[in-house]
């Protein structure tokens, strides 16, 4: 640093495809000066596998509009509404990001 006048860190790092990455392998790229990371295939990965669960807990309920394991003629609209599945994709998704920033050491922390 003193020889050549820089900083401590003096290259900003870009984790490309750090999806999948473990906290370790994380947390080892910001001690490199890591100071962004892509997790967009996690995120991805993330919102699918909250509808998949969704899908395979409701399985029984989303096969027709009307007759489900509560009797023939008992209607299903709310479980296969967008609004619902997406919704459990979105929560899903959440949990991935909240994850992400605590891998990333971002949680309570000042700009």
């Amino acid at each position: 640093m003193k020889k050549f006048g820089t900083v401590p860190k003096p290259v900003r790092f870009v984790f490309h495809g750090g999806s999948g990455s473990s906290r370790d392998e994380i947390r080892e790229a910001i001690r490199y000066g890591a100071v962004k990371m892509n997790l967009d295939t996690d995120l991805q990965w993330a919102f699918w596998d909250g509808i998949r669960a969704y899908e395979a807990k409701n399985h029984d309920f989303l096969q027709a509009q009307i007759g489900n394991p509560e009797g023939p003629d008992s209607p299903n609209k709310k479980y296969y509404d967008p609004r619902v599945w997406l919704g459990a994709g979105e929560a899903s998704f959440t949990r991935r990001l909240m994850g992400s920033f605590e891998d990333l050491n971002c949680v309570n922390r000042s700009a």
